[in-house]
């Protein structure tokens, strides 16, 4: 019989995600830190600013990735088509580490603990705002997936960021793009993205059982298709709205306009 105990070193590997994760949203500016928002009547303004908070998050999730030594050692060319093709996705789940459930907004991950008046604040004009430019309909699918990802991982927040590195080594995770490049060394990012599946199946049979496990992971698998479509339907709405003159490089990228 395998075992599927966590060693002292799985244990350590969690505590050191756990600091990464923390360290990297507290050297990254927030967007409510940065940004003053306000509904503008120009339409076009509007879209920018909810382009621009998605900017703040992708810039965090670049920097948690890169204190990943499994992430960092892979070939740099493969890093980039996984962060191009991948990263957008992963910042629905990171949304998941901060939903309120209740109010259905989002906050920025340094809210929580504070939970000031500004900050509640700022996440609802921004939830006013994505509503205002993408529809009541998409922004009811994304909460919906929140809630689905907030019950999963029934607040424990190395869940989803395990479920982070898991999905950047997803080659093909985007489903959006045919023209998607080759990776140069597959096989070392399919070890990484199966030592963080491992990680993440055995960490979930510690706190419950191993069958659990067995139906949470499957349940994770279904979110995962349903942010793959949210994301191209996103992407693809985003694409025939928008200004391309007006976004900045990263967005471009990771919207794929270019």
């Amino acid at each position: 019989m395998p075992s599927y105990h966590l060693t002292e070193t799985d244990w350590s590997y969690l505590y050191f995600i756990q600091n990464a994760y923390a360290c990297a949203s507290q050297s990254t500016p927030s967007a409510s830190s940065l940004m003053s928002i306000e509904l503008a009547s120009d339409k076009m303004s509007t879209y920018m600013n909810t382009l621009e908070i998605q900017n703040y998050s992708a810039i965090r999730l670049i920097n948690f990735l890169r204190q990943i030594p499994d992430f960092e050692q892979l070939d740099e060319n493969d890093r980039l088509i996984l962060v191009k093709y991948n990263l957008n996705l992963l910042g629905v789940v990171r949304c998941a580490l901060t939903f309120d459930t209740t109010r259905e907004i989002c906050y920025d991950d340094s809210i929580h603990s504070s939970n000031s008046l500004d900050n509640e604040a700022f996440a609802e004009r921004c939830k006013s705002m994505f509503i205002l430019c993408y529809g009541y309909e998409f922004n009811r699918s994304l909460w919906t997936v929140l809630h689905t990802l907030s019950n999963l991982a029934d607040k424990d927040p190395i869940i989803i960021q395990l479920l982070i590195l898991i999905m950047i080594l997803l080659k093909g995770l985007s489903a959006d793009d045919d023209q998607e490049p080759m990776l140069n060394d597959s096989q070392r990012v399919f070890l990484a993205q199966s030592k963080f599946t491992d990680l993440l199946f055995r960490y979930l049979i510690e706190r419950s059982s191993f069958n659990a496990a067995v139906i949470k992971m499957m349940r994770i698998v279904e979110v995962i298709i349903k942010i793959q479509r949210l994301i191209r339907d996103f992407h693809q709405d985003m694409r025939s709205k928008i200004d391309i003159n007006y976004v900045n490089p990263l967005m471009k990228s990771l919207i794929n306009f270019t």
